[in-house]
This record gives C-alpha cells, sequence and structure tokens, in this order.
C-alpha cells in the first residue's frame, strides 16, 4: 500500500472506522447533546462542540494547502470558531465536520504519493508532514472528546 492510501486509510478510520485504539470520532460523538457539547468540563479546556470546530477549522485549513493554495497561519477566533446556540447547529457543526473529512478524503483519491514530498504552500514543510499532521491533531482532539463525554 503506498502511503497516501495508507493516509487515506488512517484519517477514514479514526473518523468511521474500526480503530485499534477504540472508538472513532463518529462513535465519540454519537449520543452527545446540545448541552454535554458545549460544557467545559475541566475549566479553562475547550468543549466537546469547540473541539468540533477546530478539527473541522484544521481539515479546511490541509484543503487548501492539497488545493495548492497558501496555507495561513490562524489567528484567535479563527483557530477555535465560536459555538452555536442551540441543538441544531450542534448537529450542524458535526455534519460540517462529517463533509469536510469527506471532502479531504476525496481530495486524497487523486493525491500522487510523489507529491507527498512537495512542499506546502507558504510553509516550511511537505505534504507528507501536512497529512500526519491533521491524522494526529484528529486523534489527539478525539482522545479529549472521549474522556469528556
Amino acid at each position: 500500500m503506498d502511503e497516501v492510501k495508507l493516509l487515506y486509510d488512517q484519517i477514514e478510520t479514526t473518523f468511521r472506522g474500526r480503530s485499534w485504539h477504540g472508538p472513532n470520532v463518529i462513535q465519540v460523538l454519537e449520543g452527545v447533546t446540545f448541552d454535554k457539547a458545549r460544557l467545559r468540563p475541566l475549566s479553562q479546556r475547550h468543549s466537546i462542540w469547540e473541539l468540533v470546530n477546530h478539527m473541522n477549522y484544521w481539515m479546511i485549513i490541509a484543503l487548501k494547502g492539497l488545493n495548492g493554495e497558501d496555507v495561513p497561519s490562524p489567528k484567535g477566533v479563527e483557530d477555535w470558531p465560536p459555538i452555536g446556540a442551540n441543538e441544531e447547529e450542534w448537529r450542524a457543526s458535526v455534519a460540517v465536520l462529517e463533509r469536510t473529512v469527506n471532502t479531504l478524503l476525496n481530495s486524497l483519491m487523486g493525491f500522487s504519493a510523489t507529491k507527498l514530498e512537495e512542499e506546502v504552500p507558504g510553509k516550511a514543510y511537505n505534504y507528507r508532514v501536512l497529512l500526519h499532521g491533521v491524522l494526529h491533531h484528529n486523534l489527539y482532539h478525539m482522545g479529549q472528546m472521549a474522556v469528556f463525554r
């Protein structure tokens, strides 16, 4: 299996597949209500909802790089988008996260292994680092959400 296919598989598995480490992102978010999603269980730590929006933001940033756009450095609220005010907006945030991961996976379908060595526009690292970073970032925050749940 080439590295792009492996990255595709790992990103997909951590979101909706049978993960070796335990529940995937979708399983962790199952049954999380608006009230639970907005709680800050550890004082200044982020809520589940903030983590969902933050994960989505960074996958969008990765997509920009995959599409040949400059990858910006986030500032403040961009990195931690605000949460909504009701159950429908919570469900919408989860749906957006699912759409974004699907878009990212679709982008990887046509991605070549040789391109992994190319530098990401606007950054001093290559696509391999970017994609592994997305995978690790999502796993890190998924673990936080699992604990908060």
